[in-house]
């Protein structure tokens, strides 16, 4: 390959970085979390259970509260909701005696 084409590959991909650099700053700025690591964030989906093609259950954490969630294409309802700082509840008839 002649000289000329390797300048003008190199300044484009030049070119295509910085505009990728752009946009991932731009979007980080308007969105505001959008980078954030997920130790940081307010809100964090801990668990996910799928009950279906279309309906799934949900364990969030949104500051100092947990919820339960159920969700399916039309609506979203809260099942039960506590604190996230209690300790998760015992299983009725299960012992841990052996």
């Amino acid at each position: 390959m002649p000289n000329q084409d390797w300048v003008q590959y190199s300044l484009s991909m030049t070119f295509v970085l910085l505009l990728l650099a752009a946009v991932l700053w731009w979007l980080s700025r308007r969105n505001k979390g959008f980078l954030l690591p997920s130790a940081k964030r307010r809100i964090q989906i801990l668990e996910a259970y799928p009950m279906g093609m279309r309906h799934k259950l949900l364990l969030v954490q949104v500051d100092s509260q947990r919820l339960l969630l159920a969700v399916n294409p039309n609506d979203i309802q809260t099942l039960h909701a506590w604190p996230a700082d209690s300790s998760p509840p015992v299983e009725q008839g299960v012992s841990d005696a052996h």
